[in-house]
């Protein structure tokens, strides 16, 4: 399996800041606490306005999830089908009654099964499988969402810090020492909040969108399996189009 190198980019260019921050010779002149709050709470205060009612324990389960390490599982998901196939066309649908008993920890697939085992046919295999995938993609797309909101407030609470900055700099004109650190601090604002926006939120939500797409495909090649028992379809049939929906890489072959 393919090493994924996006958290190690990500990694590269934050390494890349703190090393220019580390080359301007005075790091700590690039730190406000105040500024860091006003832009972090900001954000995250406002982002969370657009949570609606039950979102908040979906929305934290999947951003978990995108820190978890990336596992592909279409290919065993199209062994295990093919398997299947040529098991129910060998000795009969009470194969699907034991596979059931295994999978206990993969919902979908179990729902998957249960419904080729309870006797129904191809179309309606499809319509109810294919309206949990759109629900379950509304679900994951919330929270790429959610970080893209994240993303479009993050610049505007910069620019407010500076704003706000910027007042306090004008109350200083009558004395130019302090002048200077003031303006840093302001100006400080809106890094912050680009670095939120483009360094974090956005990297974030591109991964979430990435996750949400491959675990829809995953779900996709569940339902073609499905609905391929369901019709009683020949194993090189349903290989021909579990290998439609995998990559070249990860294609299988019955047996």
């Amino acid at each position: 399996m393919a090493t994924d190198a996006r958290p190690w980019l990500l990694f590269s260019a934050c390494a890349i800041i703190v090393g220019s921050l580390w080359l301007s010779g005075d790091p700590l002149a690039f730190w406000s606490g105040a500024s860091a709050v006003l832009v972090v709470l900001g954000t995250l205060a406002i982002t969370g306005v657009s949570l609606q009612p039950g979102d908040a324990r979906p929305v934290w389960s999947a951003l978990k999830a995108l820190f978890a390490r990336p596992q592909s599982d279409a290919r065993p998901t199209a062994r295990l089908l093919l398997d299947l196939s040529a098991r129910v066309r060998r000795d009969g649908p009470v194969v699907l009654e034991k596979a059931l008993v295994g999978l206990r920890d993969r919902p979908f697939l179990k729902r998957a099964l249960e419904l080729v085992a309870d006797g129904l046919n191809h179309d309606s295999i499809e319509a109810i499988l294919n309206a949990e995938i759109e629900a379950e993609g509304r679900r994951r797309g919330r929270l790429a969402e959610l970080l893209r909101r994240g993303a479009d407030v993050a610049p505007a609470m910069g620019l407010i810090g500076t704003l706000i900055g910027l007042v306090g700099v004008m109350r200083e004109l009558d004395d130019p020492a302090r002048i200077g650190p003031a303006m840093a601090i302001a100006l400080l604002t809106t890094l912050y909040g680009a670095v939120l926006a483009h360094i974090v939120l956005l990297p974030l939500a591109h991964r979430a969108e990435a996750q949400a797409d491959a675990e829809t495909a995953h779900l996709k090649l569940i339902v073609a399996g499905a609905a391929a028992l369901g019709q009683g379809e020949h194993p090189l049939h349903l290989e021909s189009k579990l290998n439609a929906l995998l990559p070249p890489t990860e294609r299988v072959q019955a047996a």
